[in-house]
This record gives structure tokens, sequence and C-alpha cells, in this order.
């Protein structure tokens, strides 16, 4: 079964398979060197402590899943009997990437929950600091006025009087009600529009995560299960064959 290049191929569908097989190599070779690459350059532009480049870099990493998988099954998708040391050392070393891509990505997933809460932390800190000055603004309207001497405060009365001409008049003390009436819808808004935009945010970015983790625990699964499929290169693996190729010759002679 797995045999096939330890002997001369005379017939023109070994010729076929192993031609297929070296071209499973080839694409597998091409596509795990552009992760190896693209992952690296990721990592080089990773910044810890910063919540923008740690979602970066675990949304990059996850959208690779399935290019270090492919890359890695084109690899080793025939097994076979390995001669040549610095092969076997080689393709031995790419038997194991599956398992520690595995936990890379299981790792992936604290690293991005993390980094999505500091960022939601930061967003709020940031919009309640920005409400807090805007509700000061609407409240030193209200403190201005309460501070004019009371010829001014009905001076302001009675402009008030004139601009709204279709309204009922009202005196300072109603004035003042509507003042702090205003003051105190002003807020109640602010804070309702703050409340809206942190629900809204939180919302994105934790479902964004959510979904990240699953991809992560998906390729984890897969990355797991192809380590599993890939013994045969390991030594036990190697041994195994070594075994069958020399019981196959045995009953040949």
């Amino acid at each position: 079964m797995a045999l096939l290049e330890t002997e001369v191929h005379s017939s023109p569908a070994e010729r076929a398979l192993v031609l297929g097989i070296r071209l499973f190599r080839l694409a597998g070779s091409l596509l795990l060197a552009f992760f190896l690459i693209e992952s690296m350059g990721s990592l080089g532009e990773l910044q810890l402590r910063n919540p923008l480049s740690e979602l970066k870099f675990a949304s990059q990493m996850t959208d690779r899943i399935p290019l270090a998988f492919l890359g890695i099954v084109f690899l080793l998708c025939h097994p076979r009997f390995i001669r040549k040391k610095p092969e076997a050392t080689i393709l031995i070393i790419l038997s194991h990437l599956p398992a520690f891509l595995a936990a890379l990505y299981l790792l992936l997933i604290p690293l991005a929950m993390n980094a999505s809460a500091n960022l939601f932390r930061n967003a709020s800190f940031g919009l309640t600091n920005q409400v807090e000055e805007q509700v000061k603004k609407v409240r030193a309207v209200l403190d201005t006025t309460l501070n004019l001497p009371p010829d001014q405060q009905q001076s302001m009365v009675d402009r008030y009087n004139q601009a709204n001409p279709k309204k009922q008049p009202v005196d300072l003390s109603g004035f003042l009600k509507t003042l702090r009436d205003e003051v105190r819808a002003s807020e109640e808004r602010l804070e309702g529009e703050r409340k809206s935009v942190l629900q809204a945010q939180k919302n994105n970015l934790y479902g964004a995560q959510f979904s990240q983790a699953l991809k992560c625990l998906l390729g984890a699964g897969c990355l797991v299960l192809l380590w599993r499929s890939v013994g045969w290169v390991r030594r036990a693996g190697q041994s195994a064959l070594g075994g069958e190729l020399a019981a196959a010759r045995h009953r040949r002679g």
C-alpha cells in the first residue's frame, strides 16, 4: 500500500499515482510556506497589551487554519517508509506541527477574549468621559444662571417669554424649574445614548469573538485528528511500515 516509491514503477497506473503524490507534496509545501511566512509577519506586528493588535493577530491566525491544515495534509497524505535520515527528521518535525498549532489556537481563545474585554473597557472609559464632559457643559448653563444677580435672572426670564410668545409666560421660579427639567432631560438622554452605544459595541465585539472561538475550537480539533493520522511518520509508525515492507518482501521471496 505505502511502499510504491521503494520499487520500480512499471505500470502507467503506478507512475500516475507517484506523480500525483509528488504534486500533492509540492502543493503542500507551497501552502505551508505561505502559512509560515504570513504567520511570522503577523507575529512581528503583534504588540502585547495592545487590544487592537492582539485581536488583529488572533483574527489573522484563525483565518489561516485551513492553509496550515491543507498544507500538512498534502505533504503527509501518503504513508511510506522513509530511508533518508534528513527527510525523516524534517517530516517528523512536520508531524508534530499539528499538535503545536492546536495548542496555539486553543491559547488564542483566552487571548482574544481578554483583548476584547480590555478594548471594551477602554471604549467604555472613553465614552463615559465624553458624556461626563457634555453633562458638565449642560449643568454649567444652570449653575451660571443660578449664580447671576436677581435682576439678570429676571432679564433672562423676560427674554425667554419674548422668545416664546405662544407659550404661557413664566415667572423666575417657573423659568428655573423649566431649566432644571431641561438639564435633567439632557443628562438622561446623554446617558441613554452612552448605554446604547456601549451595548451595540459589546454585542458586535463579543459576537465576533464567539464566532472566532468556535473556529479555533474546530480548527484545533481537526489538527489533533491530523496529528494522530500522521503517526506513520514518527518512529513507531516507521517501524510498523518497515515491518510491513519486510513481510511483503518475504512473501514475494
